[in-house]
């Protein structure tokens, strides 16, 4: 019994001197650490030489200014190339082959040798790596996407090196313009996004392209050529590997040394930044995108993105201020801020969401500054490269998610699972933040760091970017229509259109929404259904189509089913005030999910029902089986005159059609060779109908209808079919001659010309003649 009691006390005895020991050991660290930031000049192993600092103080407003101009391009080419790559299997709606090179956003694993990573960040390396990324800039320059894409996607894999070597440059004072320049740049690329209706500057057209080329040979040229300070600044080319390290120099924050453990877990930083670059592009990729999350049916509808979208550059902008409170930040308590907003922008609907929306916005903002410094603490180019695998994983997730039905593998699994990729989105966000070692405090993380506090010409530049924003904001907030005026407006007849926009790119891979508002505007519709639409999502560029549209033709919106929803989109175009609106997500068993809008219209004397509607691939007959049903009950419920604009996979006379129409009637049941696209109306009175060639703009023709509002419950449909226009008595009734006269068969024309044995006619019966 009493060796026992001995053998316990022995125990404890033991534990206590283990813990008085542990105890020890981590007051010697913490002591050892403050040591290092007294001796070290955040991070460097000798002080700045005089020569250098000297350079950073004379010409820091040039080098800023280099940087924030490359740190813009950064996110250019980061968003663009995967649009460029989304746009093969877009087309053939298959697996193409070229998704390959999405895979030159991993091209910092070349930078692991140490003969390769020298080469990179010297100087001469430099230079040749910030030409190809201009040069790629001119790839939009070309008629070709294919050589577009391989061009581009060279300027990827030297955009990506650039990003590690930029992070990894040799001098502290340099990797912290270089941490605070790739912050501001993302603001503004957002605010500039905003002046250009929402397309990346970069790409918005020809003009825009060469501007940005040309000012970035100018910083080139002013950067290498003018003088040597770049020369000095970063170290000359060495093919000597016993020399990297008084070549490079060592970072102590970078290096096996026995304070290793400020040294961040490189792997775990890797998946949280790319997780983070994904939730850039996926949530904030454009101001717009939390709103078309929120999306929801009228008068219940999400804050618009006009004017907004400043509440969520606000946002970030807030996150970035609390940077400098890094005990907040840095306390793990600050992660269920943006998971609670990430949750309720996912789950939730309305205003309630977007509020979710703007609460993530501050918790990305807020690690922004602190994950590009654990880069620069750490191994760039393993963390790069394995942020640009984790962010590829995501993307091809977010792809499957919504494309389920058209890929080869996986589709039964990832089917509607956004909900999942939330999850483990921020999952990775947050080990990429929160991997410090528990013992490593606050005081050691605001001395040993790139994120030194911001000086005035940085705050200057937050401040003009929030300027472009704001006059952005206010000169597309004055393109809004008036919802007073045109609720006063009476009209006697309707004109409405359907089309596939293909979300907004041509068949050549260039941005086409100027050219389809000007075709939209030629058509004079009052309505207009659109299909293809919902852009708002990574693959596609982030582009708000919707108020693009909306703002170039002065319509009221309704941008339908929300982009987390898992459907390709549709919205409604009108020139009168939508009071009320019902997104619908039709019965899907089997294939991808059919978007549908039910909204209502206000004219002075009459509510008009509008819907719009995608329906199902027509290999999946219980799918469009199903939603014809719906489709026909929608239409039967509604007690106002109705325009269905609809996208349905059936021929004329086929089932699913005769189940539509016995609900509504078809504007030209004579016309048999349609697919796709068809006009049905309910308790109004049919004028023309027309048929617009897409010429090249897209793969699917324009529709239009013309009808007359019935001014008493009692009245006769048109019942004759002309198709000489000078038989119309009311000559403004006739579409408009900017498409041509009639066109007998299918035309294949470069222009948009009336086919298909189009325009056509209708006339009351007294019209007639015997």
């Amino acid at each position: 019994m009493d060796e026992n009691i001995l053998r316990s006390r022995q125990k404890v005895a033991s534990k206590s001197s283990d813990k008085t020991s542990d105890q020890e050991e981590e007051k010697m660290l913490i002591k050892n650490r403050k040591q290092i930031a007294e001796n070290y000049d955040f991070g460097d192993v000798q002080k700045i030489p005089s020569n250098i600092e000297n350079i950073m103080e004379k010409h820091f407003l040039r080098i800023f200014i280099w940087e924030l101009y490359f740190g813009y391009i950064f996110w250019t080419i980061f968003f663009g190339i995967g649009p460029m790559v989304m746009f093969f299997p877009m087309v053939k709606l298959a697996i193409h082959g070229y998704e390959i090179l999405i895979l030159s956003l991993a091209s910092p694993i070349i930078l692991w040798p140490s003969l390769v990573n020298n080469i990179a960040q010297s100087t001469i390396g430099k230079l040749i790596t910030r030409i190809i990324v201009i040069i790629s800039l001119l790839s939009f320059q070309l008629e070709d996407p294919l050589l577009r894409l391989l061009i581009l996607s060279w300027g990827t894999c030297a955009v990506m090196i650039d990003l590690c070597t930029s992070l990894n440059t040799r001098y502290y004072s340099y990797r912290s313009i270089v941490v605070w320049t790739l912050t501001i740049s993302f603001f503004f690329f957002l605010s500039l996004r905003i002046c250009f209706l929402s397309i990346m500057p970069a790409w918005s057209g020809v003009i825009a392209n060469l501007i940005h080329f040309v000012i970035g040979v100018g910083a080139i040229i002013d950067q290498f050529g003018r003088d040597n300070i770049m020369w000095q600044l970063l170290p000359s080319i060495s093919f000597d590997l016993s020399s990297t390290k008084s070549t490079l120099g060592i970072n102590p924050l970078r290096s096996a040394s026995r304070e290793n453990i400020l040294q961040p877990n490189w792997l775990l930083v890797g998946i949280g930044f790319g997780s983070l670059l994904f939730n850039l592009q996926w949530v904030f990729g454009d101001l717009s995108v939390v709103s078309r999350w929120a999306s929801n049916g009228y008068p219940n509808q999400a804050l618009d993105p006009i004017p907004y979208g400043l509440l969520i550059l606000f946002g970030l902008f807030c996150g970035i201020v609390i940077i400098n409170r890094l005990n907040i930040v840095t306390n793990r308590w600050w992660a269920s801020i943006g998971f609670l907003g990430y949750g309720l922008l996912y789950f939730s609907r309305g205003n309630t969401s977007f509020m979710g929306g703007f609460a993530l916005s501050i918790f990305i903002g807020s690690i922004l500054l602190l994950l590009f410094d654990k880069i620069a603490r750490g191994l760039s180019a393993h963390i790069v490269f394995i942020a640009a695998f984790v962010y590829i994983i995501q993307v091809i997730y977010a792809v499957w998610t919504s494309a389920y039905n058209f890929v080869p593998f996986g589709g039964t699994l990832t089917r509607e699972t956004s909900h999942i990729l939330v999850f483990f989105n921020f999952l990775g966000i947050y080990f990429g933040v929160y991997t410090a070692k528990h013992n490593l405090g606050t005081y050691i993380r605001g001395h040993i760091s790139s994120i030194n506090l911001p000086n005035r010409q940085i705050w200057s530049a937050f401040g003009i970017a929030f300027l472009i924003a704001c006059v952005g904001t206010f000169s597309r907030f004055l393109a809004l229509p008036s919802t007073s005026l045109r609720k006063a407006e009476d009209p006697t007849y309707l004109t409405a259109a359907v089309w596939t926009v293909h979300f907004g790119y041509d068949n050549n891979a260039r941005p086409s929404l100027d050219r389809a508002a000007s075709v939209l505007a030629d058509t004079n519709a009052d309505v207009i259904g659109l299909l293809e639409t919902d852009t708002a999502k990574p693959f596609f560029g982030n582009t708000d189509l919707t108020s693009y549209l909306g703002e170039k033709l002065h319509m009221f919106t309704d941008f339908g089913p929300s982009t987390k929803d898992h459907t390709w989109g549709c919205i409604i175009l009108s020139k009168y005030p939508i009071v009320r609106s019902v997104h619908y997500l039709l019965p899907s068993p089997e294939g991808e999910l059919a978007p549908a809008i039910l909204a209502t219209i206000q004219t002075a004397s009459k509510l008009i029902d509008i819907i719009i509607v995608h329906m199902g691939n027509d290999r999946d007959d219980l799918d469009r089986k199903l939603q014809a049903e719906t489709l026909r009950d929608i239409m039967k419920n509604s007690t106002h005159p109705l325009v269905f604009l609809g996208y349905v996979t059936s021929q004329p006379f086929s089932r699913d059609y005769r189940t539509l129409t016995s609900a509504a009637k078809d504007i030209d049941p004579t016309d048999r060779d349609r697919w796709c696209e068809y006009i049905l109306y309910k308790n109004l009175i049919r004028v023309g109908y027309a048929r617009v060639t897409h010429a090249g703009l897209t793969d699917t023709e324009i529709q239009m209808a013309k009808f007359k509002i019935p001014t008493s419950e009692k009245f006769d449909d048109h019942p004759i079919l002309v198709t000489d226009p000078s038989a119309v008595t009311d000559q403004s009734l006739l579409f408009n001659s900017k498409f041509g006269s009639f066109y007998r068969g299918h035309g294949y024309f470069n222009t948009h010309r009336f086919h298909m044995d189009t325009p056509k006619y209708f006339l009351a019966r007294e019209h007639q003649t015997n």
